[in-house]
């Protein structure tokens, strides 16, 4: 990247409790490195002047565990409402604090094949088309890692519960473009998502 994009922040959501999987998704490992320490060093790859990490359940274990790096903590106390609380968490800051800010780029915790690379090209993609938000795509899928403009923000405000900015979508909104990451199927919520992964990194 030509020079610090000084109007694009970083989101990492990683405050869920990993109900399904019985332990912090968070600190799973693959390839010696934890999956959010792996979405934290490809966010301080990017050349981002903002970069923002919301947790929550399992806090405390989780801190002791990764390195946060130029990450800024924040504490979503109401995680148990659902991944939205942390998205809205985030961007209540990005809004309040951070007038500069003209687009977010929301992650994960969970993708182990997320790269600098993959990153780079939703970023590019995106400054470059005229549309509000652009999804990553697995399997005809719209996902995460997502980069939203500014005047989107207050319809991400409005969703509820453990839901996504895909929801968005689902609700009629048509103003995105889809940028394929066919890896970006690949996350962990439950103990066969957990096998499979071992599975790769056996193979790679």
């Amino acid at each position: 990247m030509n020079g610090k994009k000084s109007n694009i922040a970083v989101l990492i959501l990683a405050a869920g409790s990993s109900k399904r999987l019985g332990k912090p998704k968070q600190l799973v490992k693959f390839k010696n490195k934890t999956l959010l320490q792996h979405s934290i060093d490809v966010s301080e790859a990017l050349d981002l002047s903002e970069k923002i990490i919301v947790l929550g359940a399992n806090e405390e274990k989780i801190l002791n565990e990764v390195d946060l790096k130029n990450h800024k903590l924040l504490i979503n106390s109401n995680w148990q409402k659902g991944m939205s609380t942390s998205l809205k968490k985030g961007l209540e800051e990005i809004r309040n604090l951070h007038p500069t800010i003209e687009h977010v780029l929301v992650l994960l915790s969970d993708q182990p094949f997320i790269s600098e690379l993959v990153l780079q090209e939703l970023i590019d993609k995106h400054l470059t088309a005229n549309c509000l938000a652009s999804f990553s795509q697995y399997q005809e899928i719209p996902g995460v890692p997502a980069i939203f403009s500014r005047e989107i923000f207050p319809d991400l405000m409005r969703i509820e519960g453990d839901r996504g900015a895909r929801d968005l979508i689902k609700n009629g909104f048509t103003n995105y473009q889809l940028v394929s990451f066919e890896k970006g199927i690949v996350d962990i919520d439950t103990e066969k998502d957990l096998q499979f992964l071992k599975k790769l990194e056996h193979e790679a």
